[in-house]
């Protein structure tokens, strides 16, 4: 009779494996209850309108105070939903066609002349565009959709720095991350994916089946869906390989010059392409059998992102930017499953994650409160719209959140902007305390001349002419900085916005006021009192801004 080494699982295993079941079941249990509901009150409601809508007034959130939590949430989600899309710029085009295109027969005169011209014409274009783009966050009546879009861009970087005199691609991708804001992720990822300036960011428009591109390949799974170790570096050029064939063209039935172009000469895609229309072109496409994530097939756009979506990590990681976006405090990873939950059991929609963040007891937990530092544009819009500012963002008002590290357009790498205390620093904590001499006084800060400036231009080697290029350049950059500060700081603080009897004449009471009117979170004692000594110390008729410039600058004002 023969004796196996092992002893027999049916025996000595199975209590081990009774126990293990019932730990893992228990677990299950545990994940899928459902969550306590939070406190609600008005203070919990000033902390949803604060972190979801750029901030709002005692009396907004009384209004939402009043209703069921779900109710309230319920009604900032339909809000945001049925916001009509803004006005567009009047420099938008209907049809646009590449202004800046270069040709081989081309002399460097006449290329320098068209150079100029549109570059002149595309900052123009920008300083506007951010302008455009900040006036509506501080008048939109539906805020949330302005800050998912704000969201959006951040999750889906594109960058200036590296798409040049592309001003109608970063408009139509704003424009497409409104639209989607708070709809299906597999319709904004396809979007997205065929969106002008993402494929001219992350080089997908020069994809082709003799070379595939794995730019944007990656950061789809790495940046914008999975997450690191939830994919394979053979999944990242198979992804690659399902994504070309795609480019960017002039509009059907366009007219377009007739002259020799050498692409090889030209190393730009700025200057070589004719349009920003996402373009099929079938023999540019490797119509091979493609392995993603463990399924086979000859895969293209549309497949590979539907394998993606459907992924359990996407949802969760998805889940994981919303959380870190908006804030809560989930060290144990719950509200991340249920948000995933949410996300598939919703084949993909985004409100529905939303409406269980908002609605979560992770979400005004006492940890989450007053926890988080209000990022540039968060800071700059939240004030305008607490003090309910009277007049128009302009370009210098717009250009106040680049030198605090958030440049709308124009994040710093792929991976967006940083966030929480990443936002201060030796250099722009003291801009962030000077915020309220530009609102309240309308005076900009002054800022230091940059050392230099990144220019992905080549330079004559002949001395004299290199120098003239640099002379020319940098007189293009005065041109634009005037340019750019023309229109000044058109905002004006007014009182009577905030107290239309009249603000209290004791300092006291002036203080109070203006304090449960602009800080969500705990004041401090001192705060309190050196803010009361300062009105104090003035007339009457002067504490009003003084002590809103105060507030602004205080350690408090820069929490939520």
């Amino acid at each position: 009779m023969s004796h196996s080494l092992f002893p027999p699982h049916g025996r000595k295993f199975r209590p081990f494996v009774l126990v293990l079941s019932l730990a893992v079941m228990a677990g299950a249990a545990r994940a899928a209850e459902p969550a306590k509901a939070p406190v609600w009150d008005a203070d919990a409601a000033r902390h949803l309108l604060s972190r979801a809508a750029f901030g709002g007034s005692p009396e907004e959130a009384d209004r939402l105070a009043a209703m069921p939590l779900e109710e309230a949430v319920d009604l900032l989600l339909d809000e945001a939903a049925a916001a009509q899309p803004p006005a567009r710029p009047e420099w938008v085009r209907d049809v646009w066609i590449n202004g800046g295109r270069r040709w081989s027969d081309m002399s460097r005169e006449e290329y320098l002349i068209v150079l100029r011209r549109n570059s002149t014409r595309n900052a123009e274009e920008l300083n506007d565009l951010r302008a455009w783009w900040l006036q509506q966050m501080i008048a939109s009546t539906a805020p949330l959709r302005e800050n998912m879009t704000l969201f959006w861009h951040g999750h889906f970087t594109s960058a200036t720095a590296k798409v040049f005199s592309f001003t109608q691609g970063f408009y139509q991708q704003n424009e497409t991350f409104r639209r989607h804001a708070m709809g299906n992720f597999r319709e904004l990822l396809e979007a997205v994916t065929l969106d002008p300036a993402m494929m001219a960011y992350l080089d997908l428009e020069r994809s082709n089946k003799a070379h595939p591109n794995e730019n944007y390949a990656r950061e789809l799974m790495e940046l914008f869906t999975l997450g690191v170790g939830n994919y394979t570096e053979k999944d990242v050029q198979e992804v690659a390989r399902a994504l070309t064939g795609w480019t960017l063209d002039a509009p059907a039935g366009s007219v377009k010059v007739e002259r020799p172009t050498a692409p090889e000469n030209l190393q730009f895609a700025s200057i070589t392409r004719d349009g920003m229309v996402p373009t099929f072109v079938a023999d540019q496409h490797d119509d091979g059998e493609k392995t993603v994530l463990g399924k086979t097939g000859r895969f293209g756009v549309k497949d590979v992102l539907d394998l993606i979506v459907h992924q359990p990590a996407c949802g969760r990681h998805l889940a994981g930017r919303l959380i870190d976006y908006f804030g809560a405090d989930d060290s144990e990873g719950k509200l991340r499953e249920r948000m995933a939950g949410a996300f598939h059991e919703n084949k993909y929609e985004i409100r529905p994650m939303l409406k269980v963040l908002f609605i979560s007891p992770e979400f005004y937990a006492p940890q989450a409160r007053g926890a988080k530092v209000k990022g540039p544009v968060r800071l700059l819009v939240g004030a305008c719209r607490d003090l309910r500012l009277e007049g128009t963002a302009t370009p210098s008002l717009a250009e106040l959140t680049a030198p605090l590290g958030q440049e709308l357009f124009n994040p710093p790498t792929v991976k967006g902007w940083p966030s929480g205390t990443s936002w201060i620093s030796a250099s722009t904590l003291p801009l962030r305390y000077r915020l309220g001499e530009a609102l309240v006084d309308g005076k900009g800060p002054e800022l230091p001349e940059p050392l230099g400036q990144l220019r992905l231009m080549a330079v004559s080697r002949d001395p004299a002419q290199g120098q003239a290029t640099i002379k020319r350049l940098q007189a293009i950059d005065r041109e634009r900085k005037q340019e750019q500060a023309q229109a000044g700081l058109k905002v004006c603080f007014s009182p009577s916005q905030l107290f239309p009897k009249g603000p209290p004449e004791d300092p006291q009471e002036l203080a109070d006021a203006l304090l449960k009117r602009l800080v969500v979170t705990k004041v401090r004692p001192a705060t309190h009192d050196a803010l009361v000594a300062a009105c104090r110390s003035i007339p009457p008729a002067e504490r009003p801004a003084l002590a809103a410039r105060l507030i602004l600058a205080s350690p408090e004002y820069e929490m939520e």
